[in-house]
């Protein structure tokens, strides 16, 4: 248990990378999204009758997805970084496992609630007196608060066990390996899309419609069984991952 803190402490050892460059990332795409929303104001007159159709529109803002990249790369440092340097100071490997996904876990709770507590505001406030949409948005759910917690604490969670278990597979077969996962995933994307296109009435459109109008316990699902094969991939490979 000691050595499992120990982990956790050395995941988190550096303080701004692993705490304020997600927050720096998310309050960057933040302002630009702010900025967006005053020019919009401005160019309507103050008729917020006129901004109806954008804050509709941008249900589909996608800058939300910005928080992803670094905690991403949280992911990958663990494995590629921290995995050799927790190894050599004698934390065995499934110490080392342990620390990181309670590493995992607390990140994706902490950035979750701080989501979840910025959408309600965005809500309380009409878009923060702007009409725009930057947290209230699909991609986190569209339900309670609650809801909209869990939908971005699994996101976040799946986000930082792939990319560990991406690094992962680098580690057991370096470039080589890499590549196949990745060019297999995008065959059987391409596959799934050229089926659906000869077989589903109205093809592709209507599957990336099916799929954006999804209801949250479909994307919920999603993240679940993601991040579950990811965090299995992980922990098989990590076993035997040679330490570089």
């Amino acid at each position: 248990m000691d050595r499992t803190a120990s982990v956790i402490r050395l995941q988190t050892q550096h303080r701004f990378q692993t705490f304020g460059l997600p927050f720096v990332i998310l309050g960057i795409a933040t302002a630009v999204v702010l900025l967006i929303g005053i020019i919009a104001n401005v160019a309507a007159g103050g008729d917020r009758s006129e901004l109806t159709g954008m804050y509709d529109g941008m249900r589909w803002n996608g800058a939300i997805w910005s928080l992803l990249g670094p905690l991403m790369g949280l992911g990958f440092t663990a494995m590629l970084q921290m995995f050799p340097l927790a190894l050599g100071l004698g934390v065995t490997r499934r110490e080392f496992a342990l620390g990181s996904v309670a590493v995992f876990g607390i990140l994706s709770v902490g950035f979750a609630a701080v989501v979840t507590a910025l959408r309600e505001i965005e809500r309380a406030t009409d878009g923060f007196g702007l009409s725009i949409r930057m947290f209230d948005v699909t991609y986190v759910g569209e339900g309670p608060w609650w809801l909209t917690f869990v939908h971005t604490a699994l996101l976040l969670m799946m986000a930082m066990l792939l990319s560990a278990a991406l690094s992962t597979v680098f580690l057991r077969g370096g470039q080589t390996a890499l590549w196949i996962v990745i060019t297999s995933v995008a065959v059987l994307a391409l596959l799934g899309g050229t089926l659906a296109v000869l077989f589903v009435p109205g093809g592709l459109a209507a599957i990336a419609e099916a799929i954006f109008a999804a209801p949250s316990w479909a994307w919920l699902v999603g993240f679940v069984v993601v991040g579950a094969a990811s965090a299995f991939a992980w922990m098989l490979l990590i076993r035997r991952a040679p330490v570089r």
